[in-house]
This record gives C-alpha cells, sequence and structure tokens, in this order.
C-alpha cells in the first residue's frame, strides 16, 4: 500500500474511526455505497440470493470479486501472498497430519495468491499445485511463486471449483476455508477421490453448521452480505459425504476461537497500520469493504457458524 497525499475533502468520519466502527458493530456499509456512488457507479450493492453459482472473478452482483486495489488492501490485512488469516507461520501446524515432505504432490483448492501453496513448497519441500478460481488472484498468485523461484514447484493454475478434476493423482489434496461458497460439493468430493493415489490424504478447514438449526437471524444476515453466497454444509453432511466416498475422517476439529482470534489480531493490527497513511478514494472504499466483510465473519462466527479441520484417508487399493 503506498503512501499518498489525499487531495479530496476530508471525509466526516476518519478512515480508521470507519473501521474501527464496523469493528465494533456499527452499520458503516452505507458510508461506502455513499463514496462508491459519487464515483459514477450508482449501483445497489446489496446481496442478492442467486440459483447458480457466478461466473468465474465475478461477485453475487456480477462485479469483479477482486481488484488490484482489493488485492492490496488484504495483503496489508494478512501479510504477503495471503487473502485469509493464518500467514507462513501458520502453515506448520494447519498441514502437520499431511506429514509433507520432498516426494509428495499435493493440490491446493484455495491459493489465492499462493501464500500457503508457497509454503507448503518452502518449508516441507512438496510440489504443490495452487487452483485458484479467481483469474485476476491466480494470475498474481502465479507471478509472485516466479518472483519467488517457485514458478515449477509452486505455481498457481486457474480451475472451476463447481467442475473440479485433475490430469494426475497426488498424494494430498488441501484447501483453505474456499468449500462454503461451492454449490456442488458432491461434485467437488468426487474430482477430490478420483485425484487421490491409494492412501492419499485430504485435509481442508471450512465454515459449517454444526447442525441445521444453528443458521440463527445473525448467520442469515452474515449470509446475505458475503461477497459470494454461502452455501452451508452441517457437519454431518461433511461426516456423510466423506464416508459416501470411502475417506476414512481421522481429524474433525472445532478450530473457531483460533480462527476468530487470528481475524481479530490481523485486522486489529491493520487499523494501526492506517494511522501512518493517507489514501486514495478508491482504497478508502476497499478498506471499509474488506473490514466490513471480516467483521461480519467475526459476527457470524461468534453466532453459530464455525470453522472446522477436516482429516481423511483413501484406502489402500487392493
Amino acid at each position: 500500500m503506498t503512501q499518498r497525499k489525499d487531495s479530496a475533502r476530508p471525509p466526516s468520519l476518519s478512515l480508521t474511526t470507519r473501521v474501527m466502527a464496523w469493528w465494533e458493530g456499527y452499520d458503516l456499509s452505507s458510508l461506502a455505497r455513499k463514496t462508491t456512488d459519487t464515483e459514477g457507479t450508482g449501483a445497489d450493492t446489496r446481496p442478492k440470493s442467486t440459483a447458480e453459482p457466478p461466473k468465474a472473478g465475478l461477485n453475487r452482483h456480477g462485479k469483479p470479486l477482486w481488484t488490484a486495489t482489493r488485492i492490496e488492501v488484504s495483503e496489508q490485512i494478512w501479510g504477503k501472498g495471503f487473502i485469509s488469516p493464518g500467514g507462513d507461520d501458520y502453515v506448520p501446524y494447519l498441514v502437520k497430519p499431511l506429514g509433507l515432505n520432498p516426494a509428495m504432490s499435493v493440490v491446493d483448492l484455495s491459493a489465492g495468491l499462493g501464500g500457503t501453496t508457497r509454503a507448503m513448497a518452502k518449508q516441507f519441500g512438496a510440489w504443490v499445485t495452487g487452483l485458484e478460481g479467481s483469474p485476476l488472484l491466480g494470475q498474481a498468485g502465479m507471478q509472485r511463486s516466479i518472483d519467488a523461484g517457485l514458478g515449477r514447484q509452486a505455481p498457481v493454475e486457474l480451475y472451476d471449483p463447481e467442475d473440479f478434476s485433475f490430469k494426475k493423482r497426488v498424494d494430498a489434496v488441501f484447501s483453505k476455508e474456499a468449500f462454503f461458497t461451492i454449490h456442488n460439493k458432491d461434485r467437488l468430493l468426487d474430482g477430490i477421490e478420483a485425484c487421490l493415489k491409494s492412501r492419499g490424504q485430504v485435509l481442508f478447514t471450512d465454515y459449517i453448521l454444526e447442525s441445521q438449526s444453528d443458521f440463527s437471524r445473525a448467520l442469515h444476515h452474515w449470509a446475505e452480505r458475503e461477497p459470494l453466497e454461502p452455501k452451508l454444509w452441517t457437519l454431518d453432511e461433511v461426516k456423510n459425504a466423506l464416508m459416501q466416498r470411502n475417506l476414512d475422517l481421522r481429524i474433525f476439529e472445532d478450530i473457531t476461537e483460533s480462527h476468530r482470534s487470528m481475524i481479530l489480531k490481523s485486522v486489529q493490527g491493520f487499523t494501526e497500520h492506517l494511522e501512518k497513511y493517507h489514501l486514495d478514494k478508491e482504497t478508502k472504499v476497499n478498506v471499509v469493504e474488506e473490514v466490513e466483510t471480516w467483521a461480519l465473519r467475526v459476527g457470524a462466527l461468534s453466532a453459530g457458524l464455525k470453522c472446522y479441520r477436516f482429516f481423511a484417508l483413501k484406502p489402500a487399493l487392493d
């Protein structure tokens, strides 16, 4: 994020005040929409339910899900190469059940900018293919892998999460909080099972419900404001889906509190960082919108939404 002189008239509320207001639960979305409207869009950005998944790279309103400015803001919050909680230091704990080593091949179905993809390659020597549904993120992630000298060992490629298949058999499939917006999870899991070698492993974290009765009014509010429409499974649905594919579930761990704590720590640190900068109008809008998204997720995680880590094994072939 570059430091700039803001020539526009100062807003009635400072950017840090807006961010902290979001974090304390005050609804300032109208401010973000008003700023966007003055730039000529004038569109109603409130989310609407969609029967079909949006096209690649678009949010539920048909607008770009990612922009260069949003990427810049996200990396300031989560660290270089990351768009969600948990940076390089978190990866060893996260992937420990996989027992990664230089002889292993991995597919990462949540590559984003490739931060976790590259961390698995750098820290354990594994050969990791990162797959990403957003063309802009995929291109940026691949460039970061090339810049890090990991273009072959940790490439980032584009794929369709709603129609996943992989041409090679791999030792492990990994994903981090990416399945909860996928409409056809059964097709996805079929693709995962098909690409695993004998004794292959699958490890993923995701937002789920422990039961359908947990979907409270507060969660409706969160779901309606997510950039992509959530399609939440319950814990039993995840377990049953893995069992139906003969995948032996070894770990199903509630990591909600640690996940929530990582969000709080990173966003609060980000607000301190903001005090050092004068930002242009586009960056201000992206900052408010990004913090809004994560503030709503924190609220949802306090109102019944869960974040779980799952680890399962494919049995040996006879």
